[in-house]
């Protein structure tokens, strides 16, 4: 702590950033908080850790109430209109997103793009489909992007804190409707804090295509969807697979699950033959008895 107290505002800034931009899912708040008593500075720190919240809420694809609705919409860079301002494609509409409070304001009317709506609504629907019947909590967005490309974005995320773990599923898939090319990136992180510290981080590219053409947007939407989820379903099974090969192989290389005679330990009961051992060479013995000489 003296050698945190000797660095400048700026280093401090520094630290805490790094600190905010790596906080696992569903505890961004708990590291503010601690990271706010590192820097005794609260305004410097509300203004200076402002571009890593905006960061930070980008890239892990924050959901928000916009006022009066019911749906979770997307905070993301695909839909980033200027540093606060940000685009509901579902609804048409853009926010003002505080970043600080993770609040949606000055909800305003924004027109779709013309050249790529037919296409974009039709893969908004089929996408939301795909996200209500694959993912418990997710929330999808759908964006008309550069060069005429549509990207879908979809997050899910799950806190149980009670239990010591949170965690987050992002998925990025940016579609070139003249090539039929797919370019998918999955991203899942898993935070795991019961008596330690242990973090899934996995990051996987991921590219596919498909011969339709965007002349049938419905039917090019549908392909498109099923080969995210066939791609999306791989990779999570991989996954699963290597869990199960890390806790019956992996793990069980490092140490031996049982001892050599095949039986657990009962440690409880080793514990009371120790204590019983020990007061026995502890007793002292009864005097016999005495002759009356």
């Amino acid at each position: 702590m003296e050698e945190l107290r000797d660095l400048s505002t700026e280093e401090k800034l520094k630290i805490v950033t790094n600190f905010l931009l790596s906080s696992p899912p569903g505890e961004a708040d708990e590291v503010f908080n601690d990271v706010r008593v590192l820097m005794a500075d609260d305004p410097a720190l509300q203004t200076g850790i402002l571009d890593a919240l905006r960061e930070y809420n980008t890239e892990q694809y924050i959901t928000v109430k916009l006022p009066g609705q019911e749906n979770q919409v997307l905070v993301s860079k695909f839909g980033q209109i200027d540093n606060d301002l940000y685009l509901d494609p579902k609804s048409h509409q853009a926010f003002r997103f505080d970043h600080m409070n993770r609040r949606a304001t000055e909800v305003e009317p924004r027109p779709p793009v013309e050249e790529t709506e037919p296409l974009r609504t039709a893969v908004e629907a089929a996408i939301t489909n795909y996200v209500e019947d694959h993912f418990k909590d997710g929330v999808s967005s759908v964006y008309s992007t550069e060069n005429g490309t549509i990207t879908i974005a979809i997050v899910d995320n799950k806190y149980n804190s009670s239990n010591f773990w949170n965690g987050r599923w992002r998925s990025t898939w940016v579609v070139n409707p003249e090539s039929g090319k797919l370019k998918g990136n999955i991203k899942v992180n898993v935070h795991y804090y019961e008596d330690g510290n242990v973090q899934l981080d996995s990051n996987k590219d991921i590219e596919v295509e498909t011969s339709t053409t965007a002349e049938n947007p419905a039917a090019a939407a549908a392909a498109y969807v099923r080969l995210i989820g066939k791609a999306e379903n791989e990779y999570q099974t991989a996954v699963n697979e290597s869990y199960i090969e890390l806790s019956e192989n992996t793990f069980k290389s490092l140490r031996r699950s049982l001892p050599l005679t095949r039986q657990k330990l009962d440690w409880d009961k080793i514990l009371n033959y120790k204590i019983g051992q020990e007061l026995s060479f502890t007793k002292i013995a009864e005097p016999g008895p005495t002759s009356n000489k």
